[in-house]
């Protein structure tokens, strides 16, 4: 059985997380950019203060459920940024 991982993150981070997918095996997932729409809490300049929204990316990757958990959990801990959400979905191919 296969996961989908989304792996949400900020844009300035994108770079680091091509690098770390590659070195883990990775080479067959997609990127999306989107933005995040939020509080100010979480917007750092002044356009993104006005607009009410941030730059992200979105990588998503089809793997086997049993690795899938434990890629988010390498990603939490090797990649140091609090902004990475990722979340794991069932999927069915047609």
């Amino acid at each position: 059985m296969k996961k989908g991982l989304d792996i949400y993150f900020e844009m300035e981070t994108k770079d680091t997380m091509v690098d770390f997918l590659l070195t883990q095996g990775y080479d067959d997932f997609y990127f999306f950019r989107c933005n995040r729409y939020s509080s100010g809490a979480f917007l750092v300049s002044i356009e993104e203060q006005v607009s009410a929204r941030r730059e992200f990316g979105l990588f998503r990757i089809f793997i086997e459920a049993s690795d899938a958990y434990a890629l988010a959990e390498k990603i939490k801990t090797d990649v140091k940024d609090k902004s990475i959400k990722i979340f794991a979905h069932d999927f069915q191919e047609l």
